[in-house]
């Protein structure tokens, strides 16, 4: 019994160990996505991501592209999208605005 409550012990040491050091990996992570997608440079790059994703695009076109559509939205929102978010929403939420505001201007400017 003594050797059984000894092995429990190293067991939840260990997995305390991993916990601990994915929740480095995870701070590092969104303080990487913090620094990174806060800058001009890494919004345009951000920007670009999820354009090539279609995030913002109709995912209804020709048949035979509908499914790819659907697959590459749906792995861009999940993997590139949900993290940044994660770290900071207002990065997103930023680009949302611009975004906004140049088809505002656009728009009037065709007028």
């Amino acid at each position: 019994m003594a050797m059984d409550s000894v092995l429990l012990e190293d067991e939840k040491r260990e997995a305390e160990k991993v916990r601990e050091e994915q929740r480095r990996i995870n701070e590092q992570f969104l303080s990487d996505v913090r620094a990174t997608f806060n800058t001009p440079h890494g919004k345009r790059i951000f920007t670009f991501l999820l354009d090539q994703g279609g995030v913002n695009a109709s995912l209804f076109s020709r048949e035979h592209d509908m499914c790819r559509n659907v697959a590459v939205h749906d792995f861009v929102i999940e993997n590139v999208l949900a993290p940044v978010i994660s770290a900071d929403e207002e990065i997103y939420l930023s680009i949302i605005r611009e975004r906004a505001e140049k088809l505002r201007k656009e728009e009037g400017e065709r007028k």
